[in-house]
């Protein structure tokens, strides 16, 4: 509730600024890289096989774009 100053203006007694700060530490020791699991390639493959489809059902710019695009994903991965 509001109190009145000796001046006659109120003063709200809940006008302080809170301020909370929390630091995220990540230990970085702890990252580890892996190879990709085997599946990864096949599915790449698969991606491919479906981009192709779609060119030889819907042919256009970007269903041949689509294709080239999943050829060269599955050839980096296998």
């Amino acid at each position: 509730m509001p109190e009145e100053n000796s001046d006659g203006s109120k003063q709200d007694r809940h006008s302080e600024v809170v301020t909370t700060r929390v630091n995220v530490a990540f230990p970085l020791s702890r990252i580890g890289v892996e190879e990709p699991s085997a599946g990864l390639p096949a599915l790449a493959g698969l991606v491919q096989e479906l981009a192709e489809l779609v060119a030889d059902v819907a042919p256009g710019p970007k269903a041949q774009e689509l294709a080239k695009r999943a050829q060269e994903l599955s050839n980096s991965l296998t």
